[in-house]
C-alpha cells in the first residue's frame, strides 16, 4: 500500500511539473512580447477603469477590473499598461495549462495534450489577446477551467466538482458575457450526458446557486456607480440602469446579420478561421477525434456544443468587423478545437506503431506557429496608439476643450487624461461614454475647442477646421487658424518590427488623413502625399476610403473619388458604420454621373473661341477651360483640373 501511494505521489508530482512546463512556454513568450503602452481599441477604456476603479463599456467587466487592479497593485513598480498586459499573459498561460489538464482528464496522454495546448497558445487570434490589455485571455482561462472540471466530473461523478464547474461559469460571466453562453452549452452537455441529474433537485439547485454566486462581482457596478467614478458607462445604480449596462441593451446595435442567408458567409468564415488558427493540422486532428468518437468514447459533444454556441451568438450579435476582420470572439471555438485535436492526436498515436519521434511530429505545428507568428505578435516595442494621443494632446493650447469620439482614438486619450493625468489643463469631453453629451456653450473666437472627428452639428455659423490631427471649432468667415505642428509619422509606424493589426492600421490611416485634410486648402501636393500614405497604411478600411472619396470629390478629382469609393464598396458592400449609414456604391454611381456631366460640359466649353484657339493640352488651354468651368458654377471641377495639372506637369 505504501509503495502504491509512493508511486501515485511521484506520478502526481510528475504531472504537476508537466502542467507548469506547458504553461511556462507560452507565458515566457507572451511576457517577452507584452505591450508596455496603451494598446488600440478597448484597451484604453479598460486601463482607465482599472486606474480609476471605473466602469468600462458594457457589460462593465467587473471581475476583470477588480482582478487587474489587484494584479497591478502587486506589480506597482511597472507602468500600468505593462502590468495589465502581463496579467493577460498570465491568464492566457493558465488557460493553456487547464486545456492540457482537460485533455489529460479525458484520457489523452501527455504529449498530445501538451501539443494541443501549445497549438492553441500560438494561434494568431488568441496570441494577439495574450499580451495586451483586453478581457479575452481571462475569458479563455475560465472556459478552460470549466471544461476541465466538467470532464473531471464525467470521470469521477463527484457532485462537488459539477457545482464548482457551475461556479466557474458564473464567475467567468462576470468577466465577459460570452462565458455565460459557453456555460449554457456546458450545462446542455451535462444534462445530455446524464439526464437523471434533472431529477436531483438539490444538486440542480446547488449548481444554479453556485452560478449565481459566481455573478456576485457584478455588484461592483451599482456600488461603484453610486460613488460617481471618473469613468462610468451608464448609471448602474438603478435596476434599469444596471440591466442596461450588463445586457448592453443600448450599446451595440450593429449586428451584421439581416436574414437566414447571411448565415452562409458567417459560418463559412468561422470554419475557415478555425482551420487557419489551428495551422490546418489542428482541424484535421479534430476531425479524426470526431470520426473516432464512438469507438474511443471521446466526449465530443462538449467541445462541439461550445463551438456551436459561440458561432451562434456571434452570428446573431457580431458586427462586420467582429465576424470577418478580427476573430478574437471565436477564441472559445479555437480552444474547443484544440481539445478535439488532442483526442485526435491520441487516437492516431494509439492506432499506429510509430516511434516516439514520429508521434511527436505534430509538435512541429505549434513550433511553426511560434516561429512564424512571433514578429506579428511581439508588441514589446508597440507605442503607436499612445503616441497618437500624446501627439494630439501636445498640439492643444492651455485651457482647451477636446471633444473626443471613436474607440480607437477616444479610449487611449481617456486613459492618458484620466488614468495618468497627462495635460490636466485640457478638459476632455467623452463623446458617447455614458450617454449623450451635455449642451456645449462656447465662443469660437476666444475659446479653444477641439474635436477628434468632424462633428455632425448643424450650426451655419460654426465650422470645424482641421489643424493637424484635430479639428478646431471656428466661426464661419473668419481667417482660418494656423495648423499645429505635427510630426510626419507616429512612433514605430515605419518600423517593420512593430506589428500593425487592423485597428492600428486604421489609426495610422486616420493620422495621415487628418494631416491631408489640414493641408488640403493650403498645400495640395503635401495633402496628396498624406492621403496616399493614409491609403497605404489602412488598405482595408472602408470608412477611410469613403472619406478619401469625399475629399477628392469636393476637390474636383472625380476619377480619384470614384476609385476611392469603389475600394470602399469592395471592402464593405453594405452601409458605412455611421449615423447616416451611407453606401459607397451609391457614391460611385453619383460620381460616374458627375464625370459624364463634366465631360459633356468640357466638350461644350472647348468649342468656345477662347479655348478652341489654343492648342489642346497646353497650360493656356487648361487655364481657359478652368476659367469657363468656374464661371459656369463648377469651381470644384476647375480646381480638380488645376490640381491634376500640378500632379501631372506634362498636361
Amino acid at each position: 500500500m505504501t509503495l502504491l501511494r509512493s508511486e501515485s505521489s511521484r506520478a502526481a508530482a510528475a504531472e504537476t511539473r508537466r502542467v507548469f512546463a506547458v504553461a511556462a512556454v507560452p507565458l515566457a513568450v507572451y511576457a517577452a512580447g507584452a505591450c508596455r503602452t496603451a494598446y488600440v481599441g478597448d484597451s484604453g477604456d479598460l486601463l482607465t477603469a482599472v486606474a480609476v476603479m471605473g466602469i468600462p463599456h458594457p457589460s462593465g467587466y467587473p471581475l476583470y477590473v477588480l482582478l487587474a487592479r489587484a494584479w497591478s497593485a502587486a506589480l506597482f513598480f511597472l507602468p500600468l499598461p505593462w502590468t495589465v498586459s502581463l496579467f493577460s499573459a498570465a491568464c492566457a498561460a493558465a488557460a493553456c495549462a487547464f486545456l492540457y489538464r482537460s485533455a489529460r482528464e479525458s484520457g489523452a496522454s501527455p504529449l498530445p495534450s501538451a501539443g494541443a495546448a501549445w497549438l492553441f497558445a500560438f494561434g494568431g487570434s488568441f496570441w494577439a489577446e495574450a499580451n495586451v490589455q483586453r478581457v479575452y485571455a481571462l475569458n479563455a482561462l475560465f472556459l478552460a477551467a470549466a471544461l476541465y472540471l466538467v470532464l473531471r466530473w464525467r470521470r469521477t461523478g463527484a457532485d462537488r466538482t459539477l457545482v464548482l464547474a457551475a461556479f466557474v461559469c458564473g464567475l467567468g460571466a462576470s468577466n465577459h458575457l460570452e462565458m455565460g453562453v459557453s456555460g449554457v452549452a456546458i450545462g446542455a452537455f451535462v444534462v445530455a450526458s446524464n439526464p437523471s441529474l434533472l431529477r436531483r433537485g438539490v444538486l440542480v439547485a446547488a449548481c444554479v446557486g453556485a452560478a449565481l454566486v459566481g455573478l456576485l462581482p457584478y455588484l461592483y457596478l451599482p456600488l461603484r456607480s453610486r460613488a460617481h467614478p471618473l469613468l462610468a458607462w451608464g448609471d448602474a445604480s438603478t435596476p434599469a440602469g444596471f440591466a442596461s449596462v450588463v445586457l448592453r441593451s443600448t450599446f451595440w446595435e450593429r449586428a451584421w446579420i439581416r436574414g437566414a442567408t447571411d448565415l452562409v458567409p458567417i459560418v463559412a468564415d468561422w470554419a475557415r478561421s478555425l482551420v487557419i488558427e489551428s495551422a490546418w493540422l489542428g482541424a484535421g486532428l479534430a476531425a479524426v477525434a470526431v470520426a473516432a468518437a464512438r469507438r474511443r468514447r471521446w466526449p465530443i459533444l462538449l467541445p462541439l456544443s461550445v463551438m456551436g454556441a459561440n458561432v451562434a451568438v456571434m452570428a446573431l450579435h457580431g458586427s462586420r468587423s467582429d465576424l470577418f476582420i478580427w476573430h478574437r470572439y471565436y477564441v472559445p471555438t479555437y480552444l474547443a478545437v484544440a481539445l478535439l485535436a488532442a483526442w485526435g492526436w491520441e487516437t492516431l498515436a494509439a492506432t499506429t506503431r510509430s516511434s516516439s519521434l514520429v508521434r511527436a511530429l505534430p509538435l512541429l505545428a505549434p513550433a511553426v506557429l511560434l516561429v512564424s507568428g512571433w514578429r506579428s505578435a511581439d508588441r514589446s516595442r508597440y507605442a503607436i496608439a499612445e503616441d497618437y494621443s500624446r501627439t494630439l494632446l501636445a498640439t492643444l493650447p492651455p485651457g482647451s476643450q477636446l471633444i473626443a469620439a471613436d474607440d480607437n482614438v477616444l479610449f487611449v486619450l481617456m486613459y492618458l487624461s484620466l488614468g495618468e493625468g497627462v495635460r490636466p489643463d485640457v478638459s476632455l469631453v467623452l463623446e458617447g461614454v455614458g450617454g449623450n453629451l451635455p449642451p456645449l456653450a462656447f465662443d469660437p473666437d476666444k475659446d479653444p475647442v477641439y474635436l477628434t472627428h468632424y462633428p455632425n452639428w448643424r450650426t451655419p455659423q460654426l465650422d470645424a477646421v482641421p489643424v493637424g490631427i484635430a479639428f478646431r471649432a471656428w466661426r464661419v468667415g473668419s481667417p482660418r487658424p494656423d495648423p499645429s505642428p505635427v510630426k510626419d509619422h507616429l512612433e514605430g509606424e515605419l518600423d517593420p518590427a512593430v506589428p500593425k493589426d487592423y485597428l492600428t492600421q486604421n489609426l495610422i490611416g486616420n493620422f495621415h488623413q487628418l494631416l491631408g485634410m489640414t493641408w488640403e486648402a493650403r498645400d495640395w501636393a503635401r495633402a496628396q502625399r498624406e492621403l496616399d500614405e493614409a491609403a497605404r497604411a489602412a488598405p482595408d478600411n472602408d470608412v477611410l476610403f469613403y472619406n478619401l472619396g469625399l475629399i477628392y470629390r469636393r476637390n474636383g478629382l472625380l476619377e480619384e473619388a470614384r476609385a476611392a469609393f469603389r475600394r470602399s464598396a469592395e471592402i464593405n458592400p453594405r452601409e458605412i458604420a455611421s449615423a447616416s449609414k451611407p453606401r459607397a456604391s451609391d457614391r460611385v454611381s453619383e460620381v460616374e454621373a458627375e464625370i459624364a456631366e463634366r465631360e459633356a460640359l468640357v466638350a461644350l466649353l472647348s468649342s468656345d473661341p477662347a479655348v478652341s484657339a489654343l492648342a489642346p493640352g497646353t497650360p493656356g488651354h487648361r487655364a481657359a477651360l478652368e476659367r469657363l468651368l468656374a464661371a459656369s458654377g463648377r469651381a470644384a471641377w476647375a480646381r480638380g483640373m488645376r490640381l491634376r495639372a500640378v500632379r501631372e506637369p506634362g498636361m
